[in-house]
């Protein structure tokens, strides 16, 4: 019950997504943004529910005793911050060099046309592919199944993580319909920079979650 403070951290690194946050942005100042990005929010955010479940029935289902769900908890949290250590290093080898400009995904040329049949859909590949949250989400799922809360109270934490991870694409669409021209143009050049620099933040962004994962180790090993 204690370390659910720990999951302050996770919703914050889970909401930290540079090229999701790309997408929301094309797709509310797109024709049709209006009808798409709750499509694109929602279908992201159901998906990105998927491993907290995971992780936490898995966590609950280990044992009802301490020493069990904890374990299974470590166990996470050592994989977590090997593979975003791994991350961190790949986005920073993946950065533009000597001066090159950042290329911007293919797909984003194709969100003018965007539906919102095929924003679901792409809310769907990029919640599913994320490297950063399915982790983050097995992690904050085994927390909160190592609480053994009652079930209410799991699926509520379960669903506001879930919320979470999604709280920085909701605000851009939410923003967005007031409508005036300012606030367009700041999403567009918000989306210029995010592209920009897209290596640098992930890899600024991995590193912290490997280090809030090894500093959370250390504190299970020696509480």
């Amino acid at each position: 019950m204690n370390d659910l403070h720990d999951l302050i951290p996770l919703a914050v690194g889970m909401s930290l997504s540079p090229l999701p946050i790309v997408a929301i942005v094309a797709i509310v100042l797109a024709p049709r943004g209006r009808r798409s990005a709750p499509a694109f929010t929602t279908s992201f955010t159901l998906i990105s529910l998927v491993p907290i479940v995971i992780g936490a029935i898995a966590s609950a289902n280990v044992s009802t005793a301490t020493s069990g769900s904890r374990v299974v908890s470590l166990v996470v949290s050592i994989l977590v911050a090997a593979g975003f250590a791994v991350f961190a290093a790949l986005s920073w080898r993946s950065r533009p060099r000597n001066g090159e400009p950042a290329v911007a995904p293919r797909w984003l040329a194709a969100i003018d046309a965007v539906t919102p049949a095929r924003a679901a859909g792409l809310g769907v590949v990029m919640a599913a592919v994320n490297s950063k949250n399915v982790p983050l989400g097995l992690k904050g799922g085994a927390l909160i199944g190592e609480a053994h809360l009652p079930l209410w109270a799991t699926v509520a934490l379960c669903l506001v993580l879930a919320l979470a991870a999604s709280f920085l694409l909701i605000a851009p669409a939410l923003v967005e319909l007031g409508g005036s021209a300012r606030v367009r143009a700041a999403l567009q050049g918000l989306k210029g920079q995010l592209i920009a620099h897209n290596a640098a933040m992930m890899t600024v962004v991995f590193a912290l979650l490997s280090a809030n994962e090894v500093a959370s180790i250390v504190h299970r090993l020696t509480a």
